[in-house]
């Protein structure tokens, strides 16, 4: 049986490629442009100044709507699919969704000197457990360790039998600032460094590091290195290996679709007229 052959896909020209949207865009523009070009010859030009002054308006136009035109095309852009941005943005919505109304604002209260600092309006609270696994060992029980160092520059073990502990962070969202113009910050503090979750909020440290997409406390990065990347590392597997499961049955239609034998049955039973 002959194998059929994939149908090339044909290039699409520059307003195929073009949304709907951009095309309405496209098309006030040119009327905006034909309008003020028939206003023009009907009313005259009168001299060389009125004439640049007119060249000018109509190069501002044609080039704003250029700039509207590829500025959508940017926005809505289809992006890269990324687990790890995908459990970022989960874990933020669990974090609003679920945030009690009796917490209020984060402070950071330093040791003696350090005066008490508002990082912001709290509008995300979630807990975060952490991820454990029992360390990988050779055959004359020896730590395997990975080819990656933490910022100490120590290396980092490599893990087996992942567990839940049953310590963890908790992630504050906050917000400092008015509305829009505010600033948005996410801070993932353990536990121990922070107080009863009502009201106003203290962390006991001085301020926050960043580390990835998150802040963490000073004292937290600087004494838990090794463990703020193993934790990372191994949400992001995780939330890999979960879709995972879309990659392998997308695969598996890919592969059944494109089999001849499949094919040539689908296009049969198309064929077959209903009694």
């Amino acid at each position: 049986m002959a194998e059929v052959e994939p149908t090339p896909q044909k290039k699409q020209g520059f307003f195929e490629r073009m949304s709907m949207f951009q095309k309405i865009l496209l098309f006030i523009g040119v009327i905006i442009v034909l309008i003020m070009s028939v206003s023009l010859l009907m009313g005259g030009i009168k001299d060389f100044y009125q004439f640049f002054f007119y060249l000018i308006v109509l190069s501002a136009v044609v080039i704003g709507g250029y700039i509207v035109i590829k500025a959508t095309s940017i926005i809505f852009a289809p992006r890269y699919f990324s687990p790890r941005e995908d459990l970022r943005t989960k874990l933020l919505n669990m974090a609003q969704d679920y945030k009690p109304a009796n917490v209020n604002n984060l402070y950071f209260r330093g040791d003696i000197g350090k005066q008490r600092v508002l990082a912001g309006r709290i509008i995300g609270l979630l807990g975060l457990p952490y991820f454990t696994g029992k360390v990988k060992k050779d055959e004359k029980g020896k730590v395997i360790y990975s080819k990656v160092k933490d910022f100490q520059g120590k290396p980092v073990p490599l893990y087996e039998d992942i567990k839940l502990c049953d310590d963890g962070d908790t992630l504050f969202i906050i917000k400092k600032g008015f509305l829009f113009l505010g600033k948005t910050h996410f801070i993932r503090v353990k536990r121990e460094l922070h107080g009863d979750l009502h009201g106003d909020v203290d962390v006991y440290d001085i301020n926050p590091v960043p580390y990835g997409f998150f802040e963490y406390p000073f004292k937290q990065m600087q004494e838990s290195v090794s463990q703020i990347m193993i934790q990372n590392q191994i949400e992001t597997i995780l939330a890999t290996h979960e879709h995972q499961h879309d990659l392998i049955s997308q695969s598996v239609d890919s592969a059944i679709y494109f089999n001849p034998a499949y094919r040539m049955a689908l296009k049969q039973n198309a064929e077959i007229p209903e009694e």
